[in-house]
Formats: structure tokens, C-alpha cells, sequence
């Protein structure tokens, strides 16, 4: 199962970099040959890699967040409970 995880973590941020890569260069260029305004190639690599963390932190928490429901609770009672919910043994 963490297997799949990974794998699926891992192509979610391989395509989501693609993605980033060809809209904010594409968008860049555009903008260049409609307007003039050019976009320098240090900050155009510094957005797509700031989108490409912003979704392999999001795919990550989604993935967390389903392994959460596989998880099953523990049964019996706690006893090595540190709160004040805990009775004390006297």
C-alpha cells in the first residue's frame, strides 16, 4: 500500500511540474510577443517550482488523509494515558 502512495504521490508532482513548466513558459512567451513585458527566466523557474511544491504538499495531505480512514481504532481500554483524564490508582 505505501507503495502506491509514493508512486501515485510521485506522478502527481512529475505531471503537475510538466503542467506548471509549459503554462508559465507559454503564458511568459505570450505575454513577451503581446505586450513587451518579458519575464526573466530565474523567476519564471521560481513559479513553476513554487507550484510544483504547492501540489506534492496538497497530494501529499490527500493521500494522509485516506490512509486515516484504513486506520482502525485500537480496542480495549488506555492505560498509560498521561491527562488528567486519568484516574489515579491509589
Amino acid at each position: 500500500m505505501a507503495h502506491d502512495a509514493g508512486k501515485s504521490l510521485r506522478n502527481a508532482v512529475w505531471i503537475t511540474f510538466a503542467i506548471a513548466l509549459l503554462l508559465v513558459w507559454g503564458i511568459a512567451e505570450g505575454g513577451y510577443y503581446f505586450t513587451g513585458i518579458a519575464v526573466p527566466i530565474p523567476l519564471r523557474i521560481a513559479i513553476v517550482v513554487g507550484v510544483t511544491f504547492g501540489a506534492f504538499i496538497l497530494q501529499g495531505s490527500f493521500i494522509l488523509i485516506d490512509k486515516m480512514s484504513e486506520e482502525k481504532p485500537l480496542s480495549g481500554h488506555v492505560r498509560d494515558t498521561l491527562g488528567p483524564d486519568r484516574k489515579k490508582s491509589d
